[in-house]
């Protein structure tokens, strides 16, 4: 049986009609690496009804938080966060959902309680860390005026580019799903981690110390990482697809 592996959606807004509604919808390749990696993945819907909601989320083996729009800055502070910063709109924030940000919140609260595997992809691993008490740099190149550019695949308009190297901590859950110490990564990101969640360690690292990825050492299986593997996997960075199988194979084992 194909482990099940339910993905997180967008809000996508058609900016040429804007009087069309809003889709629900993902980027194919992460369904794509799921597939090739042995799952079976379906795009979640965004509603209110938690009800319709826990019987998506029941079905599933693991769940994907995949990238997007930022995290509201609000949720900086929502009650279930130990951190009591006082959110600011920050002048770089991107468009933010709070629908989407509440249900990605209920989802992974439920998944945390059943040990249930969970991947989370760029805005997918913000959303963890926020989630367990832990903040963000609204925006790198403001906060951070030393670090490197980490928007370099925007610029060049290429998902695929490698845009750095990640040391990776050896011994942690990534390096162990990689099998090696270092990789490539692409870069799309204007946000990091500042303050990390209760329970949170960094696993990885690009060379100006900024945090590529975290891990939840007593999770069955917990990996966030900032950039976006799903899109590597198939061509320009093979190894990534380790990190997919290793998931899909945790959440088959998830339902037994």
């Amino acid at each position: 049986m194909q482990p099940i592996i339910a993905i997180t959606a967008s809000e996508v807004i058609n900016n040429g009609e804007t009087w069309l509604p809003i889709v629900y919808g993902q980027s194919h390749t992460y369904t794509d690496a799921i597939v090739r990696s042995g799952g079976a993945p379906f795009i979640l819907p965004i509603t209110h009804d938690t009800t319709v909601l826990r019987r998506l989320y029941e079905q599933c083996g693991g769940l994907l938080l995949t990238g997007g729009s930022d995290v509201d800055p609000e949720a900086y502070a929502m009650p279930h966060s130990s951190n009591k910063v006082n959110a600011t709109t920050h002048p770089s924030l991107t468009k933010v959902s709070r629908r989407r940000d509440d249900q990605e919140y209920q989802l992974l609260k439920w998944a945390l309680e059943d040990d249930k595997p969970i991947l989370g992809i760029c805005r997918g691993m913000q959303l963890i860390n926020v989630f367990l008490g832990g903040s963000l740099h609204p925006d790198i190149a403001i906060n951070l005026p030393s670090a490197h550019d980490h928007e370099v695949n925007i610029h060049k308009k290429d998902f695929h580019h490698l845009a750095h190297r990640l040391q990776i901590n050896p011994g942690s859950q990534l390096s162990k799903a990689l099998g090696i110490d270092t990789i490539a990564a692409n870069s799309l990101h204007h946000q990091t981690i500042n303050k990390l969640g209760d329970g949170l360690v960094a696993t990885a690292r690009s060379e100006d110390g900024i945090i590529e990825a975290i891990e939840l050492t007593d999770a069955r299986f917990l990996i966030g990482i900032q950039s976006h593997p799903e899109a590597l996997e198939a061509e320009s960075a093979l190894e990534w697809r380790k990190l997919f199988e290793t998931f899909v194979r945790a959440s088959g084992q998830a339902n037994r």
